[in-house]
């Protein structure tokens, strides 16, 4: 990760990716947390058996050699990735920190947003408005300590 010496580095990050209003900060979150989900896995599984891979569905025997395409982060993303976590370990407090790494994963890839009212049963909070007015609050507040 990226180590910063002060915050005349941050800023200048901060600048370079034009992080100027509320809706870049939250750009910039869900953009993190769609480059986390675009990375390898941390472990990589070995298969225990000596068996050959087949497919296991029915439509899956054409004589095609397509496979499931992956995409890839590129160096920009992850860049912003570090720069998304750095912001989030040293502006803010552990639970808004939560709340915001929550709502970015569950707005990652879908183009409705998040899903208030299963964040809501995950956080304990029994209203999906109370989260996303307390996320709403936390970004306010992380772009005032900015």
């Amino acid at each position: 990760m990226i180590k910063f010496n002060g915050l005349k580095i941050l800023m200048m990050l901060l600048m370079k990716d034009k992080i100027h209003s509320i809706t870049d900060i939250d750009e910039l979150f869900k953009e993190a947390a769609e480059t986390e989900r675009k990375l390898p896995a941390s472990m990589r599984h070995q298969k225990m058996a000596s068996w050959p891979d087949y497919v296991t569905e029915w439509s899956g025997y054409g004589y095609s050699s397509e496979g499931v395409t992956r995409l890839k982060a590129t160096p920009e993303q992850i860049t912003r990735l570090d720069l998304a976590v750095e912001i989030g370990l040293h502006k803010l407090d552990t639970e808004d920190r939560r709340l915001i790494w929550a709502v970015s994963h569950s707005a990652a890839f879908r183009e409705r947003g998040p899903k208030w009212s299963k964040l809501a049963i995950i956080l304990g909070l029994h209203d999906p408005r109370i989260v996303k007015r307390r996320y709403k609050d936390a970004l306010v507040n992380l772009y005032y300590r900015l």
